[in-house]
């Protein structure tokens, strides 16, 4: 099995409900065709960036799921049929972008971690979460500071 990703936008002007019972259908679909979900994320409303059937707005939901390759073809019919999914997008999730999830999770955690250690100590978050920061994206400083200045007078280097 494949691990996929698929981003749907819903028409915004559904009430929570209707919004649910899509999702709810899209999973469905996968769990029967034999996949398996392994983390759904509404990113909520958002702007779109040019009119889609007369809608400003879209809701946007990503899925992420393990199933075989045939499912992908089944689950874009679903969207097509279904009038109030207004924009779709699957893909195939490969070892790079797997490994590259792996990795913002783990960034994630740590800052999660820390804003959770934080609670008992005097601490502001903010200053513990620009320490993580600097340890982790820290540029190294060059050993030895030398300026090198070209003379004008004989062409050769300075230091």
């Amino acid at each position: 099995m494949r691990t996929y990703e698929t981003v749907i936008v819903i028409d915004s002007f559904l009430k929570n409900e209707e919004i649910d019972e899509i999702v709810n259908k899209v999973e469905r679909v996968i769990s029967n065709n034999g996949g398996k979900i392994e983390s759904i994320e509404r990113w909520g409303k958002k702007r779109l960036a040019f009119e889609i059937k007369r809608r400003q707005y879209g809701y946007y939901v990503e899925i992420v799921f393990e199933a075989p390759p045939n499912v992908i073809r089944i689950l874009e019919r679903e969207y097509r049929l279904e009038e109030n999914i207004l924009r779709y997008l699957s893909i195939y999730l490969d070892k790079r972008a797997l490994e590259y999830r792996d990795k913002q999770k783990l960034n994630q955690e740590d800052i999660e971690n820390v804003k959770a250690g934080l609670e008992n100590k005097s601490e502001t978050t903010e200053d513990k979460l620009n320490e993580v920061k600097k340890e982790k994206f820290a540029i190294p400083e060059a050993e030895s500071s030398i300026v090198v200045k070209p003379s004008l007078e004989t062409g050769n280097v300075e230091k």
